[in-house]
């Protein structure tokens, strides 16, 4: 299976892919209007109204929350991979610019509100597909949507005097429901975003300063030396220890090993029932065996609101001290925070996760093995850091992925594991033994759990059609996600003598550490019900998410207690 993709079906996305890289190289601004034809010839799956008149209010608001909610002040955007690629750009203390985040997406930025300016730091090639579709997209759906209000509207006190009523719904084509998922995303202030909507289209423009592979790697060596120089006066040297590797993200885990919201259920149900009413009425679901979902589990994604206030951050952190956990975040390089879990400490964690069996606790506490979670990264810089720390790390134990998926066969919240991945970045399709094939010691109460199965790591989100989707299917290939690809080039250089090939079939069944995969579904796009555009996961990912991080660490116990 050297290559799994027919070109008459990815021509469009390889077109356009191809023009906006192109044209981003001249290190000048460009236009966004110019990239546009491109990426509607696409077809989008992720922005379907795109060629028509319609406002596709779906992908605006996945556009929306993933963008600083100051997009509408700004006419400039600056791509670049460190603050001295910016600095020998001329944009000099580009860290001093007021820092904005993004509701859905982390990736450090910048604004200059004078200059209308606003810069983004990137790690990898998957931060310019990802950013330059995102672009486009509100591009196209802001001026859209300008052009159908003035159409409607002659002044904008008649829209303020209809806005939200029936007839506006009606005008504009949109169901309520899309209506407020939009103005959520536009934030508090909506109504003075859609008044500048009204006034005005954008017509943005971008430059990318740099995007040389060394560059990017340059970066991720500053992040791991962060993560080292922080951890080593404690542990040694970082590169004499045993590691397991784990991407999935910064609160499963944690939750897991202290089990700190578990000692503090009595402050967090009290929360929710005077503060989160339809949470608390979930929560007498759950007690009176009305829902399926876990107490554990219901708890731990209930205890963001608890965990917010400022005192029980301090004695969350100071809790966590006491297990020897760090936490470890890198601002100033790659937005992905990193946490140290020293495994031999599971058995002085009074609060662990019931359903974690140690069988050994002696052997255990023998343990000198760390585990390193990372909250995991977008697309190709899962290739950069897993790199990073295999080439300076002595010993590798276990490489563990647990990220969220599209899903071709199945529902939302099902789980699913892979045997082979196919990686669009390379062409390569990689054969692997996914140790949770055959390990899996917990139950998906809430839906099903699918293994060996076949996956594609795409470039992108907004890179995908429904024509290239349907080949996929045909294939058997049912999961679409952007990590396992790029992490499984990583681990090809730990096996072979040379890196990863290009368009070739790349056997990792010898893999020299346990390998594992598993992907919970967060969209369908075959469901008219379920996409990325419409929904968030939220509280249906409780359980799917929670079960991952916990096949990881009884996997990671188990092999440390066979030792």
């Amino acid at each position: 299976m050297p290559s799994l993709l027919p070109s008459s079906n990815i021509s469009s996305i390889e077109n356009h892919v191809r023009s906006y890289r192109s044209a981003l190289q001249s290190n000048l601004e460009i236009t966004i209007n110019s990239l546009s034809n491109s990426h509607l010839k696409m077809h989008s799956l992720l922005h379907p109204l795109g060629h028509t008149k319609e406002v596709d209010f779906s992908a605006l608001t996945y556009s929306l929350d993933r963008l600083p909610r100051i997009s509408h002040e700004v006419e400039k955007i600056i791509i670049g991979q460190s603050p001295e690629v910016f600095e020998e750009s001329g944009y000099k203390n580009i860290t001093k610019w007021k820092e904005v985040k993004s509701k859905n997406r982390r990736r450090i930025a910048y604004l200059n509100s004078q200059k209308k300016t606003l810069a983004f730091f990137i790690a990898s090639v998957s931060d310019i597909d990802d950013l330059v579709n995102i672009l486009i997209t509100l591009q196209i759906e802001w001026n859209k949507l300008n052009q159908l209000l003035r159409k409607n509207y002659s002044l904008f006190s008649l829209l303020q005097k209809d806005l939200e009523s029936q007839e506006f719904f009606q005008k504009l084509k949109v169901d309520p429901k899309k209506w407020q998922l939009f103005t959520s995303s536009l934030g508090s202030n909506w109504r003075s975003k859609i008044k500048k909507i009204y006034k005005s289209p954008i017509n943005l423009r971008v430059q990318l300063l740099a995007a040389s592979w060394l560059n990017y790697t340059k970066s991720t060596q500053k992040w791991w030396r962060n993560i080292s120089t922080n951890v080593s006066p404690v542990f040694h040297h970082m590169s004499h220890q045993e590691i397991y590797f784990v991407s999935s993200n910064t609160h499963s885990l944690m939750n897991i090993f202290t089990g700190f919201p578990l000692a503090h259920q009595f402050e967090i149900i009290s929360d929710l029932k005077a503060n989160h009413p339809s949470l608390y009425q979930i929560w007498e679901q759950i007690k009176s065996k009305n829902s399926l979902l876990s107490p554990t589990d219901f708890i731990y994604f209930t205890s963001k609101h608890f965990l917010s206030r400022p005192e029980v951050k301090k004695d969350y952190q100071a809790f966590q001290k006491k297990l020897g956990i760090f936490n470890i975040p890198n601002p100033n390089y790659l937005d992905i925070t990193s946490q140290i879990f020293p495994i031999k400490n599971l058995i002085k964690s009074k609060y662990l996760d019931p359903r974690i069996k140690i069988k050994k606790p002696l052997s255990l506490e023998k343990s000198n093995a760390l585990i390193i979670n990372i909250d995991y990264p977008l697309g190709f810089a899962a290739y950069h850091i897993l790199s990073e720390i295999m080439e300076n790390v002595k010993n590798i134990k276990g490489v563990y992925i647990l990220g969220k998926a599209a899903a071709l066969n199945s529902e939302v919240g099902d789980l699913i594991t892979p045997r082979l991945v196919f990686d669009e970045h390379t062409q390569n399709s990689y054969l692997f033994k996914n140790c949770f094939n055959n390990f899996f010691p917990f139950v998906n109460n809430q839906g099903s759990i699918l293994t060996n199965q076949k996956a594609v790591s795409v470039f992108g989100t907004f890179l995908e059609n429904k024509a290239l989707l349907n080949f996929y299917f045909k294939n058997n290939i049912t999961i679409i996600e952007m990590e396992s690809g790029p992490y499984l080039s990583a681990v090809t250089e730990s096996c072979y003598d040379q890196q990863a090939p290009k368009k070739s079939i790349v056997d990792l069944n010898n893999c020299p550490f346990d390998l594992g995969i598993i992907n919970y579904a967060s969209d369908t796009p075959y469901s008219s019900l379920q996409n990325l555009g419409d929904s968030q996961l939220g509280i249906t990912g409780i359980e799917p998410v929670t079960l991952g991080s916990l096949a990881i660490l009884q996997r990671i116990i188990n092999l440390e207690e066979e030792k």
